[in-house]
């Protein structure tokens, strides 16, 4: 019988991945510091939402694929392999907080394993850091460093079906505890350094970020000589060698990973007095981007003092609850700080801190009785509202989509005035625009 494998850390990496082992037939042991999430978890109750996240769980609990502990020891000493899926967020200067970590692992040199244990960092932690911590391990066990590559929102699905399993290690052996976990998933295995995978991780999130900005440069551009960026883009994304993952145009990257990835390569680079150009305006553009959307609401209604903005969308993207380092609330943090008053509404967001003036309601048309509407994150359900229902509640008659989801002319049909990011000047879709839609 094969022995458990042990997950430290219960948030969206550690989670997709608990359950994603045991959707592949593994036993799996969970662990987290916090015990009211270990409580809840024994119970089937996800820590976040994702689609049918909650339906797995109680499935795995149930058929005895996943346990949880509340001690690392009982967790951790009957596996062969222990993954460390803690968070890294951010610190002020840019580089990334691995005390969780460095933690994790010193908690693990302290358990009774009754096998040689191989250690796998999963969270995200720059170039060296593995290389330093299997100084620590030494001794008693492997370490190797296995990034995630998962999307918040579809991260079960995306550990289910991934474009490839890099492993950093100093033996191919080392790895194979590992490997083999993903063996039926038949896709390729890219061994290398652990600095190399490192860099692996972190530059694949710095490009798809870069894409994004370039994708709202490209968008800002199309406004300003009367161009349509949903046209442009699809056909720029056509190009193979390019592709059309993440050229879609908004008010920015946000979330707990492109931002924090981005900001620490670039702190890493700027240690080794190494050029990081593209970094830093890949950040610059990120950050002036929801800019862009006060500015269009400034441009048609003036001061913003006094004015009620209803918001569709608090969440960094659809999918999530999760509102770290979301623009959404970035945005309306500056509408505050300019005098105007909120009405937000987003289907999966419960809580938030708001500031003050801005209140949580429960629907979409109650959002939308305001002076204006504002789209912030990308929900489908916000397109699937037709604009009569919501065009006499917004009194000056003037949406802003800051993720491109609404049906333009449809908007503009119902009597509304409608601008989006790098369509503002197009209301109606050109007609290859809609050919292609159809």
């Amino acid at each position: 019988m094969a022995r458990p494998v042990c997950i430290v850390g219960t948030g969206y990496v550690g989670m997709a991945s608990l359950i994603g082992l045991a959707e592949l037939g593994w036993t799996v042991h969970g662990y987290d510091i916090i015990p009211e999430r270990i409580r809840k978890l024994r119970h089937g109750v996800a820590p976040y939402r994702e689609a049918g996240i909650d339906e797995l769980l109680r499935k795995h609990i149930d058929a005895g694929r996943i346990h949880f502990f509340d001690t690392l020891d009982a967790a951790a000493r009957d596996a062969d392999l222990v993954i460390v899926a803690v968070g890294t967020p951010a610190r002020e200067d840019g580089s990334a907080d691995l005390s969780a970590v460095y933690a994790a692992v010193d908690g693990l040199s302290k358990v009774s394993f009754s096998a040689w244990p191989t250690v796998c960092i999963r969270s995200t932690v720059p170039p060296g850091t593995s290389d330093d911590l299997a100084d620590l391990v030494d001794g008693w066990g492997e370490l190797i460093f296995g990034p995630e590559f998962l999307r918040e929102g579809s991260a079960v699905y995306d550990f289910l079906h991934p474009d490839r399993i890099v492993v950093g290690c100093t033996s191919t052996a080392a790895a194979v505890p590992y490997v083999r976990l993903f063996e039926s998933l038949q896709k390729p295995v890219v061994f290398t350094s652990r600095c190399n995978a490192e860099m692996i991780k972190c530059c694949s999130n710095a490009f798809l970020a870069l894409k994004i900005s370039f994708a709202n440069e490209i968008a800002n551009l199309c406004d300003a000589v009367g161009a349509t960026s949903d046209d442009v883009l699809r056909g720029i994304g056509y190009d193979k060698r390019i592709g059309p993952e993440f050229l879609r145009p908004g008010i920015g990257f946000g979330g707990p990973c492109f931002e924090k990835d981005v900001k620490s390569i670039a702190h890493v680079a700027g240690t080794h007095s190494v050029g990081h150009e593209l970094f830093a305006a890949t950040l610059r553009v990120n950050e002036a981007q929801p800019m862009r959307v006060l500015r269009m609401l400034e441009d048609e209604v003036g001061d913003l003092a006094g004015l009620t903005v209803g918001v569709w969308g608090l969440a960094f993207k659809a999918g999530t609850e999760d509102v770290r380092d979301s623009l959404a609330v970035r945005v309306v943090e500056m509408l505050s700080a300019r005098g105007a008053y909120t009405v937000a509404y987003d289907p999966a967001v419960r809580v938030a801190a708001l500031p003050a003036g801005s209140r949580l309601v429960q629907s979409p048309l109650e959002a939308a009785d305001a002076d204006v509407l504002l789209v912030l994150t990308d929900w489908p359900e916000f397109a699937a509202v037709h604009p009569e229902l919501y065009a006499r509640s917004v009194r000056r008659g003037f949406v802003i989509d800051g993720r491109n989801v609404l049906d333009g002319a449809r908007v503009a049909s119902a009597g509304l005035k409608y601008r989006g990011i790098g369509r503002s000047l197009d209301t109606t879709n050109t007609p290859v625009a809609l050919a292609l839609a159809q």
